[in-house]
């Protein structure tokens, strides 16, 4: 009886040891799958930032440029661009806020709409909505409240899946 009782025990303690084992391959799988997806930059941190804490962000812009934007509102508005890396991003101001971060692609390919979000440190929210895919370009609206993204807009370079330009929108009232 005890020979069964200690058998038993030890059974339990082997499948115990073996589901933990399981759990923890599951999990750094998982893990890794995540890691594998490193944004080119985390856009969300840009959100309605003014010019010193963008500066504090990224350094000082390459270059500014102040205009009047005409909106399709039917409003025009002072706006400023800041420019980093060569023209490759660029920031527009509007009310002394980052209203909208675009992002000239560089060759990154990206595999589907999930993959292009997480390129940019996107998550989608509850009430996304997919207003365009044309083949050429992707356009979501209401991306994500909780990270303030109303849009995401991407422009394929036309070779297989290359990001050509994103524009990823903070503040939709403007356009």
């Amino acid at each position: 009886m005890i020979l069964a009782f200690i058998c038993l025990v030890l059974l339990l303690v082997a499948c115990s040891t073996s589901s933990n084992i399981d759990n923890s391959s599951q999990s750094e799988v998982e893990s890794i799958q995540i890691e594998e997806v490193s944004p080119i930059v985390s856009s969300v941190q840009f959100s309605g930032v003014s010019e010193v804490e963008l500066i504090k962000l990224v350094g000082d812009p390459e270059s500014k440029d102040s205009w009047n934007f005409n909106s399709t509102n039917g409003q025009t508005y002072d706006a400023v661009t800041w420019t980093y890396d060569k023209g490759n991003q660029e920031f527009l101001f509007i009310d002394d806020k980052v209203v909208r971060f675009t992002y000239y692609g560089d060759g990154e390919n990206y595999e589907d709409a999930d993959h292009a979000f997480s390129l940019f440190g996107i998550t989608k929210g509850p009430n996304i909505t997919k207003v365009s895919d044309t083949g050429s370009a992707l356009r979501y609206q209401r991306v994500d409240e909780s990270m303030k993204v109303d849009e995401f807009w991407l422009v394929e370079d036309l070779s297989a899946k290359s990001i050509g330009t994103v524009k990823i929108t903070y503040d939709s009232r403007y356009f």
